[in-house]
């Protein structure tokens, strides 16, 4: 705990650049967060909760597979991987991001916390197509 308090010390009087990345993946974690608990319809007994590019064959006509969209039904508890990986992206990350820094160096860190935004983005764009808003 102390090396993670080092390195945040450090990055904040030395890295001005990776401590604004940091915030802004904390921020967007937080979003994503409060984004997916406040569209939870969880009275509802299902919801769409997957989503691929191959789809999921609902039997009869084989022409479902392609016609599906990959959307399944279940419960609304499955979607409770959005918020918890909202939390890990905006905080563990971020603490991974620490550790990288003092162990390899600026440029290393933040490509983590690069990586980090882009994987948020990504389920975020997720969600909202979930979600039906996009």
């Amino acid at each position: 705990m102390k090396d993670i308090g080092a390195g945040l010390k450090k990055i904040f009087r030395e890295e001005k650049g990776l401590l604004v990345m940091m915030l802004v993946l904390f921020a967007m974690g937080m979003v994503l967060v409060l984004h997916t608990l406040f569209h939870f319809k969880a009275g509802g007994t299902t919801m769409y909760i997957g989503y691929s590019d191959i789809g999921e064959f609902t039997g009869g006509d084989p022409l479902s597979l392609w016609s599906s969209g990959g959307y399944r039904t279940g419960g609304w508890a499955e979607m409770a991987v959005f918020p918890i990986l909202g939390v890990i992206l905006g905080v563990l990350h971020n603490l991974f991001a620490v550790q990288a820094f003092r162990r390899r160096g600026k440029g290393f860190a933040m490509a983590v916390v690069m990586i980090s935004m882009m994987i948020a983005v990504g389920a975020f764009v997720l969600l909202m197509r979930l979600l039906g808003e996009i």
